[in-house]
């Protein structure tokens, strides 16, 4: 028998293997690359969710491709996680050997989403100038800035400006209907959210905001509805379940509503809402005691919502605790109070005169007086970017660092404070006195 005949089916063997082999090796790679296309579909499409599973699959395979980190920065700001934005887009200089024309696009975007509009907007509406294209990132991106700073004229204007290029867009309209939400319009935002959802079922965050509004307008049946859908999609989140139960409560199914509400305080025992809503339903049946226990545990957890505080104040009441109601309403009108003039600030002072640091500075100070002193830190920065010398910022920020133990900062500010009160003590010249008040200070 000849030689070549005994190694033929042998070197076949091997041909199949190799190729074998090959495929083997070739098949990450294969399903990675299909993951970066539809985490790029998923990103232009402001599809969160399937965004960042794709993207999880590519780092996995490309753990060092500066267009995969690129993707998951953008991916992580579109669900709203820009410290994470933030890393994907330092590891992607990282992996550069510094930044790009990219790389400072995407920087530029990830600042405008933040709230750090100011900074940027100009160079972003110029690169749309160049190049069309980009209009519906950039767009997106100032829109979630400008609403995230109140500047609802200029989201407005921004949004109806795309929807002009583009009518059906679905997440220019998901952004127009959250603009008319905050600007106090939760009606004719609640017709586009509606519109979204009908249009793409997934889209969770338009059907979460869709269910606030129906909450707000009293459309309870149509409420459960939808949360009875995201239930189905987050069976774990107390926040669904509690508003599930206001739902049930209101369409007189009592017992349903119980269920909701011990599910969701089986995941959180300290959930301010579904505490409150629970409270409620004591009242509902007469049992003021009772819902005195559950609302003193809800004022716990949710001390600035005046819906809690004044059912707590009918509680107390009904159980003919006068002394103690008397200085409960006290607390409750002051809560009042703060909600009425923030909602100001944010459906109107701030759209009508977005640059004025004062307003950013009122807004810091509630912030601070209801428990929020990231949220509150971040409105003073925003106050300095507009006028670097605004002496009441650097003040409330000296403040704030004394509070938390930081010293040098605190001192740092402090020191800021002096040298604006030294530039702006009246000086005698050959002419009339000029002086400058803290109301005189300009934004630069």
């Amino acid at each position: 028998m000849s030689i070549l005949r005994i190694l033929r089916p042998r070197r076949s063997w091997l041909t199949i293997a190799a190729v074998a082999l090959a495929c083997g090796l070739a098949a990450p790679q294969l399903w990675a690359w299909a993951h970066l296309r539809l985490a790029q579909a998923a990103v232009a499409a402001s599809d969160t969710n399937a965004a960042q599973v794709s993207v999880a699959v590519c780092l996995g395979v490309w753990p060092d491709r500066v267009d995969v980190h690129l993707i998951a920065s953008r991916a992580a700001r579109q669900a709203g996680e820009f410290e994470q934005a933030d890393r994907e887009l330092r590891t992607c200089q990282k992996l550069n050997g510094g930044s790009s024309d990219e790389i400072a696009f995407e920087w530029a975007l990830l600042q405008a989403a933040a709230g750090n509009v100011r900074e940027v907007e100009d160079f972003l509406q110029a690169k749309v100038e160049r190049d069309p294209r980009l209009g519906p990132i950039v767009w997106e991106s100032l829109v979630e800035g400008y609403l995230r700073v109140f500047r609802t004229i200029d989201a407005m204007a921004t949004v109806d400006h795309w929807l002009g290029q583009d009518p059906e867009n679905l997440r220019a309209l998901e952004l127009r209907g959250m603009t008319f939400v905050i600007g106090k319009g939760v009606k004719r935002g609640s017709d586009d959210l509606r519109r979204v959802v009908e249009r793409d079922p997934n889209r969770l965050t338009a059907r979460a905001q869709l269910v606030r509004c129906l909450l707000d307008l009293g459309g309870y049946k149509e409420a459960t509805t939808h949360l009875e859908w995201l239930a189905r999609d987050r069976p774990d989140d107390p926040e669904v379940l509690a508003r599930l139960a206001r739902c049930r409560i209101m369409l007189d199914s009592r017992e349903e509503a119980r269920q909701a509400l011990d599910a969701a305080l089986a995941v959180d025992p300290d959930h301010g809402l579904a505490l409150r809503t629970y409270g409620q339903l004591a009242l509902l049946e007469s049992q003021p005691a009772e819902a005195e226990r559950w609302l003193r545990r809800a004022v716990a957890s949710f001390p600035n919502d005046y819906q809690t505080q004044f059912m707590l104040v009918r509680a107390l009441i009904q159980q003919g605790k006068q002394s103690e109601a008397v200085a409960q309403l006290r607390i409750t009108e002051e809560v009042k109070d703060r909600a009425e003039r923030v909602g100001e600030l944010q459906s109107r002072k701030l759209g009508e005169q977005p640059l004025d640091p004062a307003l950013h500075v009122e807004m810091a100070l509630i912030l601070f007086r209801t428990g929020q002193p990231a949220e509150a830190e971040r409105w003073l920065f925003s106050a300095l970017s507009l006028d670097p010398d605004f002496a009441p910022a650097h003040a409330a920020l000296a403040d704030h660092y004394e509070r938390t133990g930081d010293k040098a900062r605190a001192a740092e500010h402090r020191r800021r404070v002096a040298d604006v009160a030294i530039q702006n003590r009246p000086q005698i010249q050959n002419g009339p006195q000029r002086t400058q008040t803290s109301t005189q200070i300009k934004s630069r």
